[in-house]
């Protein structure tokens, strides 16, 4: 079939452009409205959110409901404990000199005591060889159960030990490896998984609320985590989603063994070049030592905070000595023991895993107001309550 011209007389054509412009108007609100999740990425890697949309009803409310002590139920079937006495468990933490892990350890430690099951830890400095040791060492032990603890140890890094400890009827459990959200690692029996990408959303909400949409951000990242740039990425989609097109996010990858070198400087660098600057967000409170000092040497001590998560101790006891740590999303890093040890004396007595890894470590938001509950000075599995430890002795068939 021909297609036919249609000639447009001038008062038609007068009418016809009139449209036209009120279409393309439309449209380019439309394209607007929807570009506010994906942000604008400048040259030097500062990222400005498209969305004029500023949600603080929803930010607040977010970390309203993080303010308290969450209930806590015990994710699975009760079963006896006590059969796995005499066992033993092998521990190999990602750096023996991390204080998280250390933590998570000291809470294996406590459960294992309560049972009477022999928990070695294997000592080392965060190499792969001597992580791949580690794993040769519990194979020759005969252990009945490995647990890995970091969150940058996996059998991704030595899949052929990994495979020999299944060869020999050893199975591995990881702890904080990868995020509720992303699949378990090949080669591992069961797992404790991670809420990072939900602290990371908890953070961003909390400088989004403080600064009334209006934040400028300097994100510090470690991506060479097992779990990758999750955090990173759901601390930007935060943003983009509810800071509107006033807020302005910067992140820097510094890789672990770089955090002491290049944290301080990275920092330093960015408070003093940059007076709009009202923010440092290092996804883990353990780079705050360096940032702290960072900010102060910049000149940047009097407007510049620090929102972070993990409640280490020290970095708690900042908020409660000064006014640079702002905030920490806190997470039970003895809680944490404790579900590793449940994943290891379940396979141990021949009880099925919780499968998905999620025993619902609960994330608490501590500023001034709170903080205290952690102790004074703050301790390891305080301020959390006593229902998740009572939990998990009544499902074991332990007295509380």
């Amino acid at each position: 079939m021909r297609s036919r011209t249609r000639k447009l007389v001038p008062g038609r054509r007068r009418t016809f452009n009139f449209a036209l412009l009120i279409v393309v108007a439309m449209l380019t609100a439309l394209a607007a409205g929807c570009g506010g999740v994906a942000g604008n990425k400048a040259a030097d890697g500062t990222s400005t959110g498209t969305s004029s949309g500023c949600d603080l009803h929803y930010v607040t409310k977010h970390i309203d409901d993080h303010k308290g002590i969450a209930n806590w139920a015990y994710p699975g079937k009760p079963f006896d404990a006590k059969k796995a006495v005499g066992k033993t468990i092998f521990s190999i933490q990602e750096n023996s000199a991390n204080p998280f892990t250390n933590t998570i350890v000291a809470g294996m430690k406590e459960v294992a005591d309560k049972i009477g099951i022999k928990l070695v830890d294997y000592p080392n400095q965060g190499q792969r060889t001597q992580w791949i040791q580690g794993i040769q060492e519990a194979i020759s032990q005969k252990v009945d159960v490995i647990v890995l603890a970091g969150g940058t140890i996996g059998p991704i890094y030595f899949k052929e030990q990994a495979a020999a400890a299944d060869r020999a009827g050893i199975p591995i459990v990881t702890v904080v490896d990868r995020d509720l959200t992303q699949d378990a690692e090949p080669n591992t029996a069961a797992r404790v998984g991670q809420p990072y990408a939900e602290a990371a959303r908890l953070d961003a909400d909390w400088i989004i609320k403080q600064t009334k949409c209006s934040a400028n951000v300097l994100v510090i990242t470690t991506n060479e985590l097992i779990a990758g740039d999750i955090n990173s990425k759901a601390a930007q989609d935060e943003f983009d989603k509810y800071c509107g097109d006033r807020c302005k996010t910067r992140f820097v990858n510094v890789p672990l063994s770089q955090w002491a070198t290049k944290i301080g400087t990275t920092t330093q660098t960015e408070v003093s070049s940059n007076p709009d600057l009202n923010y440092v967000f290092p996804l883990y409170d353990a780079m705050s030592q360096f940032v702290v000092p960072a900010i102060q040497l910049g000149g940047g001590i009097t407007r510049v905070k620090v929102a972070t998560f993990n409640g280490t101790p020290g970095i708690l006891r900042m908020i409660q000595t000064g006014d640079t740590v702002e905030m920490i999303v806190g997470e039970n890093e003895t809680h944490l023991g404790y579900a590793a040890m449940d994943q290891a004396m379940r396979l141990m007595t021949g009880v099925d895993p919780i499968r998905d890894g999620e025993y619902g470590i609960p994330l608490r938001v501590f500023d001034h107001s709170n903080v205290d509950e952690t102790g004074l000075p703050p301790e390891y599995g305080v301020g959390y309550g006593d229902q998740w430890r009572d939990g998990f002795l009544k499902a074991w068939g332990l007295p509380g």
